[in-house]
């Protein structure tokens, strides 16, 4: 039996990007908005956008400093029946050992809504200097598997622990209710350019709707997602030594320019954006006009591909397209997808410089798109990389 869930976070803060739209928790009931489950949602929980496809609901735990933990609830379909005690076996061989890091602790039997189930406890390593703490509920009802999971910095596993197990017991599976299928977002129809490529593929016509991921960003990146972060320490990557190209006065009026404290890049954003989240790696902004910017100085290349392979799966693509921004290159991709949350669909423009472990992801609901293609050029072009 092969489980879809996806437990592997990797960034917390693409999840923490991609989650447009964040309503604060207040300790009230949660209702899934297919019908399926309901159960109370402790207080200082935060729901947000699911940056997979096997997440039936994401949310996020913030304190001061941003964003800590996460509570996830997955689902996924049994084409055949099977027990508790199968299943939870092949989510700690196909899905639980699959987290980097992963040390098995504890597992008991339990139950949920009156149904046989399992808990688990564990830590995992989503990347070096960085351990969570996790708890998971697993059960069967009908056909359906379930995993309740929650994973949090260590520090904070025994503030969170007592409300998300008050939260699994008052878990309730609604049986025999239809499940509504999501519209597949409208394409994009992107304007080819001969001679110079277009940095954002531009649509040629009003976009219907796109998403956040995340983060992505989640997505989840609106700010997601992360995966808000816990403070991630950055673990310095020799990168080729390119010279350093300096931000230019932004053209676009009401541009501003924001420079990372530990001047390893600057970009220029809409005036009036408000920083969410900083964190050793990067930042989390929100613009006025709705849009998030996560702009990343991770360990690597690699570890920028192995963030933008887990928005890929669960966004439809919709082009790339190539711009000389300065003395580099800046790879521009443009992926959409409805946020099950409010049912709107939003654009997740991926930009990447090759040769540098620099990556920003701007989300934007698909209806603001045009508007913004103007600034998200401009920031793309401005860029300055350390």
């Amino acid at each position: 039996m092969r489980i879809k869930c996806k437990f592997i976070i990797g960034i917390i803060l693409i999840a923490f990007m991609l989650s447009v739209g964040i309503v604060y928790g207040q300790g009230s009931l949660y209702s899934d908005s297919q019908g399926r489950f309901s159960f109370n949602l402790p207080a200082g929980w935060k729901a947000a956008s699911p940056y997979d496809s096997a997440q039936a609901a994401y949310f996020v735990y913030a304190v001061q400093q941003g964003n800590v933990g996460e509570l996830i609830i997955m689902i996924e379909e049994l084409p055949f029946s099977a027990s508790i005690d199968q299943y939870a076996a092949a989510s700690e061989e196909n899905g639980f050992k699959q987290l980097p890091g992963y040390k098995s602790g504890t597992q008991l039997p339990t139950t949920i809504f009156g149904l046989p189930a399992v808990k688990k406890n564990f830590t995992f390593s989503p990347q070096t200097g960085l351990t969570l703490q996790a708890e998971a509920y697993i059960f069967i009802s009908g056909n359906s598997a379930y995993t309740v999971l929650l994973d949090v910095l260590p520090e904070y596993f025994a503030q969170t622990e007592p409300g998300f197990a008050q939260a699994v017991a008052s878990f309730k599976v609604q049986s025999g209710t239809p499940v509504v299928v999501q519209p597949a977002p409208q394409p994009i129809p992107i304007t080819p350019t001969p001679t110079q490529p277009t940095p954002v593929p531009c649509p040629t016509v009003e976009p219907t709707t796109l998403p956040p991921s995340s983060s992505d960003i989640g997505g989840a990146p609106p700010a997601p997602t992360t995966p808000a972060t816990p403070a991630q320490p950055a673990v310095p990557t020799p990168t080729p030594i390119i010279p350093t190209t300096p931000v230019q006065p932004p053209v676009t009026t009401g541009m501003n320019v924001y420079t990372d404290p530990q001047g390893r890049f600057g970009i220029p954003i809409p005036g009036g954006s408000t920083t969410a989240q900083t964190t050793e790696i990067g930042v989390v902004l929100n613009t006025p006009g709705g849009a998030g910017i996560v702009a990343m100085y991770t360990q690597g290349e690699q570890y920028v591909q192995s963030m933008i392979a887990q928005i890929k799966p669960n966004h439809q693509f919709h082009g790339q397209s190539q711009l000389q921004a300065g003395n580099r290159q800046a790879l521009v991709e443009l992926y959409s997808k409805v946020n099950p949350q409010d049912n709107i669909n939003y654009a997740t423009v991926i930009v990447t410089y090759p040769g540098t472990p620099f990556m920003i992801i701007v989300t934007v609901p698909t209806n603001n798109y045009n508007q913004a293609q103007p600034w998200i050029l401009e920031m793309i072009k401005g860029t300055s990389i350390r």
